[in-house]
């Protein structure tokens, strides 16, 4: 089976940020160093309503208060995400987050993607230990996450679609019209898609 697209885009990548007074003023500061999406499961805010969207404390504070406004230590989660993995942690150590089988990796970190990919499908799966127990825990087994990969997809694919429009109606070429009556359907369709989802998520 072929496991060529990674879980997210891009991974995040978190900038030295000055210190701020409480956790929640990092939200704009996340939202960007985290590409406008969930740090584990890539789903995208555009589409969502972004109060939808939660700062999660890698380290729960829950169990390691020192690190409630420690930048280093938050992700831009979806809620979806942050309420599935909640307080859990397999250990006493904040800078051990998983033994090799159990817990978890930082997103921010080039191994999130040495124990996850995505199927062609969009579908996520583990291909580490480590990896399968993050995806039953966070759940991103979760049909939700598959179908926003692939409206994200569809809205790349859509990009290249206008440009073809574009380029199709410079030329004056024999058959063309049905070409680009046909393209412009596309794009009509999977805007309309987009639309019911966006009004079912808000």
């Amino acid at each position: 089976m072929d496991h060529d697209l990674t879980i997210r885009l891009s991974v995040p990548a978190r900038r030295k940020i000055e210190a701020k007074e409480k956790y929640t003023h990092y939200r704009a500061d996340l939202r960007r160093d985290f590409l406008n999406s969930c740090g584990y499961c890539g789903d995208s805010d555009e589409r969502i309503d972004r109060i939808g969207f939660h700062i999660d404390h890698f380290a729960p504070m829950s169990l390691f208060p020192a690190l409630e406004r420690e930048y280093t230590n938050l992700v831009y989660a979806c809620r979806f995400c942050n309420v599935s993995k909640s307080d859990h942690w397999i250990g006493k150590d904040p800078v051990i987050p998983n033994d090799g089988k159990k817990g978890f990796v930082d997103p921010c970190s080039d191994e999130y993607e040495q124990h996850l990919q995505r199927l062609p499908t969009g579908q996520i799966i583990g291909i580490s230990d480590l990896g399968k127990y993050i995806v039953k825990r966070l759940k991103l087994h979760l049909l939700r996450h598959e179908l926003l990969w692939n409206a994200r997809r569809m809205r790349l694919l859509r990009e290249k679609v206008n440009v073809l429009i574009e380029e199709l109606e410079r030329r004056d070429e024999r058959g063309t019209p049905q070409h680009i009556e046909l393209l412009m359907r596309f794009r009509e369709l999977t805007m309309s898609i987009e639309d019911y989802e966006f009004r079912a998520n808000n």
